[in-house]
């Protein structure tokens, strides 16, 4: 599954690399693209596992900075 989400809060691109350095070496990510220009994160990993893995991705996003959060509604 490739989903796309508004990132909140992403305050600079060096922050963005590292969060998207980190997701995509969670277990079940195919592809992790983070966009500090767009602020987007595009997502694609495993359908049964997705939500799983967006919270773990959450995580990561909390380690390198933590006001930043990804927007899923």
């Amino acid at each position: 599954m490739k989903k796309k989400f508004k990132m909140e809060n992403l305050d600079c691109a060096n922050c963005a690399t590292k969060m998207e350095e980190q997701i995509r070496k969670i277990p079940g990510v195919l592809e992790a693209n983070m966009n500090f220009m767009t602020q987007k994160l595009t997502l694609e990993a495993e359908d049964e596992r997705f939500d799983e893995i967006l919270a773990e991705a959450q995580k990561c996003c909390d380690r390198v900075d933590k006001g930043c959060r990804i927007v899923t509604n």
